[in-house]
């Protein structure tokens, strides 16, 4: 069975195929939400709350992609989560899961970005010493991207991360495409100016 049969089935009543739902995009949901909240812990409750609301929601479910419509929950939740934490003063960052590399929308990653393709995930690692410049390289891009804005750091994760064209983004974001174009850019460029700031790009 395809996507559109799961959800019709699940909307009949068939809830078996919630699992397969689930199955397939966990992963998708957990790494988009660790990159917005920080941290794995908060990660796993933001990605749980998301199928719990599809789940609670299916029955007037109707969006045509469905990734995209789990991506756009999670994103509202990330949101909410991150305007309550900024309330509370306690603006913690210490990204602790390594994404994977995926296929970028363009030639670019956010890899290719800060240029560190000689350290992608998918390599084998020779030497502890190798592991450990590797995570440490790992570690100062997230860093990196925690200093942007968070509206630019969301659209960076859709452009790049997955796959997004500029008029998906918008659509799920709530703007404009010229607006979705701009925050790509400049996200881009302050991300890098970050890295070369803390001497991680050659200049």
């Amino acid at each position: 069975m395809d996507e559109r049969q799961w959800i019709h089935a699940i909307q009949k009543g068939n809830k078996q195929y919630l699992q397969d739902i689930v199955e397939k995009y966990y992963d998708d949901i957990f790494r988009f939400c660790t990159f917005q909240a920080g941290s794995r812990e908060d990660a796993y409750d933001l990605a749980q709350e998301t199928f719990l609301r599809f789940i609670r929601y299916v029955e007037g479910y109707h969006y045509r992609n469905l990734k995209g419509y789990l991506l756009t929950i999670a994103m509202n939740l990330c949101r909410d989560f991150l305007t309550e934490k900024s309330r509370r003063g306690k603006r913690e960052v210490s990204f602790d899961r390594e994404p994977d590399s995926g296929n970028p929308a363009e030639s670019d990653s956010l890899w290719d970005i800060c240029r560190t393709e000689d350290m992608l995930l998918d390599e084998p690692v020779k030497s502890p010493e190798a592991r450990l410049l590797e995570r440490d390289a790992h570690d100062r891009l997230m860093e990196a991207l925690s200093c942007l804005p968070q509206m630019q750091r969301e659209t960076l994760l859709f452009h790049y991360m997955y796959d997004m064209k500029y008029r998906e983004i918008a659509k799920i974001t709530g703007v404009s495409v010229s607006t979705v174009k701009s925050r790509v850019k400049q996200g881009t460029e302050k991300l890098r100016d970050i890295m070369k700031r803390e001497d991680f790009l050659d200049e």
